[in-house]
């Protein structure tokens, strides 16, 4: 018997594990997913995430923060035509914990058999895995591909989006459009500070799924609404510092962010019969500064009864240029740390990243699964961005990552 593909699978246990199920309205359903995995290193100084929206890296010491979650789901036909739906996942993130971890809360009006309207936070829409990116049980792997997922800490946004749908060929083509605003927190890798990022977001994408197959096409634009390096610029342009240092406050047009634009391009096929499965995505973004980033990871695995044996290629680069940022002409400590702040800010973005994993998933019990992921990276001289860096002395240029867990859903 052929097995069924993972994320087909894990709607199918969202849709009957009902809390109330009958006729009636409101009609409710609760249901939960979650990950408890271990996930270590072979590098002292250079630590991992699984994305920046995180706070905890790993390193030889093995760490439970990176890629255990718990999440609550809980949906309400509120009519034949009105639902509600909340989700809610506790794991590692940035900022306050209650609001950046409540993933959807949305109203979903189905106005006719093939065109739908959700109004409230929803999850950005722009990649292959954004229905299921925090539930590891609906993937093979221990988590998304590191390469392309691991910048993209944006999760959710507070606004609307339209879904058309139409019978064409043998399969369903669907097309979405969204807009709205997002607020975000990240931690500054160096300072431990929470650092606010405010979005305007829209954007578009088309999706194609005939038997075995999905196809997907995605653009979004994100809009700075706020200025994340504010404190840094207020230092650059303070009046003694262009007074003893004026080639630092002319680099204020490379530190600042307010009012730029983030554009977003994606190409996704996912292919699964229940024996072989494979997976790519391709991305392209463009950033102010010049500081674009093309991305992309293959996958590809076979199932052996309750095995999955999968293989995943990544790639990551970014083609900024670095600034010179002189050296103060009065070398006294307060302008040379602001130099090596600025040089920070304007030069330590870079992304250039390799890897290849190997893993086996064992879908050994009812809406359980273990897996475990051995992945070696390959990092650039500047292109360490994704990953905690010694403050002095040089960091590895490859690293090994382990990891262990159980996915689960209930």
């Amino acid at each position: 018997m052929k097995k069924k593909r993972l994320p087909l699978l894990f709607l199918l246990l969202c849709v009957t594990s009902q809390v109330h199920a009958d006729d009636s309205y409101p009609n409710w359903s609760l249901k939960g997913f979650g990950t408890l995995a271990f996930t270590g290193t072979d590098s002292k100084n250079l630590g991992f995430y699984r994305d920046t929206s995180q706070t905890q890296d790993v390193t030889q010491a093995w760490g439970i923060s990176t890629d255990s979650s718990l999440g609550i789901q809980i949906d309400a036909s509120i009519s034949p035509t009105l639902h509600a739906t909340a989700q809610w996942i506790a794991r590692d993130h940035s900022g306050n914990f209650f609001e950046q971890n409540l993933e959807w809360a949305f109203l979903r009006w189905l106005i006719d058999d093939d065109l739908t309207l959700r109004i409230g936070r929803l999850g950005v829409d722009v990649f292959l895995l954004s229905d299921y990116r925090n539930v590891g049980y609906a993937y093979p792997w221990m988590r998304p591909p590191h390469e392309f997922y691991a910048y993209l800490g944006l999760y959710h946004f507070d606004g609307m989006d339209v879904t058309k749908k139409w019978n064409v060929g043998d399969g369903t083509l669907s097309l979405k459009s969204f807009a709205g605003y997002s607020h975000n927190q990240y931690q500054d890798k160096v300072t431990a500070h929470t650092i606010d990022f405010d979005f305007a977001i829209a954007g578009a994408n088309v999706l194609y799924e005939s038997g075995d197959w999905r196809f997907r096409a995605s653009y979004g634009i994100a809009h700075n609404l706020s200025e994340p390096t504010k404190q840094l610029l207020n230092a650059m342009n303070d009046p003694l510092v262009k007074a003893f240092y004026p080639q630092i406050s002319q680099l204020t047009s490379k530190v600042g962010f307010q009012n730029t634009d983030n554009h977003f391009y994606s190409l996704g096929v996912a292919y699964d019969d229940g024996v072989w499965l494979a997976q790519t995505e391709a991305s392209y973004i463009i950033f102010a500064h010049d500081a674009d980033i093309a991305s992309g990871y293959l996958s590809v695995g076979r199932h052996f009864d309750k095995f999955t044996f999968y293989s995943l290629l990544g790639i990551t680069k970014n083609f900024y240029k670095n600034v010179n940022v002189p050296q103060p002409a009065f070398p006294v400590p307060a302008l040379l740390q602001l130099q090596q702040t600025v040089d920070s800010a304007i030069n330590q973005i870079g992304m250039d990243e390799k890897s290849v994993s190997l893993g086996v998933r064992w879908d050994f019990y009812s809406n359980m699964a273990f897996k475990t992921q051995w992945t070696h990276y390959w990092l650039g001289d500047n292109g360490k961005y994704l990953w905690m860096k010694p403050a002095f002395g040089a960091s590895s240029d490859s690293v090994n990552v382990w990891s262990v867990g159980i996915d689960f859903t209930f």
